[in-house]
């Protein structure tokens, strides 16, 4: 394949079929590339909505964990507040994990949103693609639902990328497509931490009673 046949593998054929060109499609239909990124947008979006409404739940249970602990503190009972404020480091744990993913996902969207606009499919896709690897890794054990669809959305755009191959394979591993892909999870985290300190507040300390108060406040006033 040169040059001449990239609009067909972008947008599909747009000639009229030969015999011989309707029987190699329904032995192996090739998908247009375009129609295989904008799949993968509207997947992805589908698992973000998932991961929002998991994360919904974590706060809801970090908010009633948050109160449990307070109170503890407030009776003077230190092991049961310490029992619940390990749970609550657990649920915040796994909610930067989520929060983490659902940003690398939503710019690895943004990555395949702009290739579709500007054209430039090797320089969005292959970085957007290690990085979905990446992150959907996580997923597995937590939501397995997700991870499986993740994975079809990752073998899909890998065969986007080989249909865009003309003679020189894409490297994945190249310097190029591992910063870019480094650089999408870092940003993601930075987002997912930036997030968690405004949507979970901050524990009191077990050895500082004086704190509690305000505390208890700071949770009545969010509700």
């Amino acid at each position: 394949m040169g040059l001449t046949d990239w609009p067909k593998r972008w947008s599909g054929p747009s000639r009229r079929e030969t015999v011989k060109d309707k029987v190699a499609n329904i032995i192996s239909p090739p998908a247009p590339i375009k129609q295989q990124i904008i799949q993968a947008i509207y997947r992805i979006s589908a698992q973000v909505n998932k991961l929002d409404f998991n994360l919904q739940k974590l706060q809801s249970y970090d908010h009633q964990l948050f109160e449990k602990t307070v109170s503890a503190l407030m009776q003077g009972d230190k092991t049961r507040a310490g029992m619940y404020a390990n749970e609550v480091a657990e649920v915040r744990r796994m909610a930067k994990l989520l929060l983490t993913i659902k940003y690398a996902l939503e710019r690895v969207k943004l990555r395949l949103e702009t290739a579709l606009v500007v054209g430039e499919t090797h320089a969005q896709l292959a970085p957007a693609v290690v990085a979905l690897k990446q992150v959907t890794g996580y997923l597995k054990g937590m939501m397995p639902d997700v991870f499986t669809e993740l994975v079809e959305v990752e073998e899909g755009l890998n065969m986007a990328l080989m249909q865009m191959t003309t003679t020189v394979p894409i490297n994945l591993n190249s310097e190029y497509v591992s910063e870019e892909a480094a650089k999408i999870l870092k940003e993601a985290s930075a987002v997912a931490e930036q997030r968690l300190k405004q949507q979970f507040p901050e524990l009191p300390a077990l050895h500082a009673p004086s704190s509690i108060e305000g505390q208890k406040a700071s949770v009545e006033d969010g509700k």
